[in-house]
């Protein structure tokens, strides 16, 4: 698939795709009149429109969620674990929209995030402990949302030290 930078058509192999394929937990942060506040979140991504999308699962009732604007914004980050190597340090900072998925795309949203958590498909289809009787509710209790990126910034130290490049999508 090919994304649009600068009007420069580039593969979705770019390096920021990777990381988003290699790592599960987005850190959500959004804010309103009281305060700002964060949440991490099981996310898996997609491209839809030449763009990257970012699906996750919340409570429409979370700070995170009723912290939202109008307009959705929000910004998020996602980092690879930290493994002892500050020349390895890498993540994305991003800017964006979050949204609450369409009734009508809830099966890709699905297909999406179960493909790459299966066990949470499991759960939810056949639970088999009291406890995972009780996720299964919440699952259907939960909102299914997206988060895409207007801005996307990789930082990776293991080039260049402090190394920074950013994509932006419309």
């Amino acid at each position: 698939m090919l994304i649009l930078n600068a009007g420069k058509a580039m593969s979705s192999d770019l390096p920021f795709w990777e990381l988003l394929q290699s790592e599960s937990v987005l850190t959500l942060a959004t804010a309103d009149t009281i305060g700002s506040w964060s949440a991490p979140v099981l996310y898996a991504s997609c491209y839809i429109e030449e763009k990257p999308v970012l699906y996750f699962l919340s409570s429409h009732s979370s700070r995170h969620i009723k912290n939202l604007p109008t307009n959705g914004a929000a910004a998020a980050s996602v980092y690879a674990s930290y493994q002892g190597d500050w020349q390895a340090i890498k993540g994305l900072q991003m800017q964006g929209v979050i949204n609450e998925v369409d009734q009508s795309q809830t099966l890709h949203w699905q297909s999406i995030y179960f493909a790459r958590f299966p066990e949470v498909a499991e759960i939810i289809n056949n639970p088999t402990t009291e406890q995972q009787q009780k996720i299964a509710s919440a699952f259907e209790r939960s909102g299914k949302f997206s988060f895409t990126p207007s801005l996307i910034k990789l930082t990776d130290n293991s080039g260049r030290f402090a190394e920074r490049n950013q994509w932006t999508f419309d």
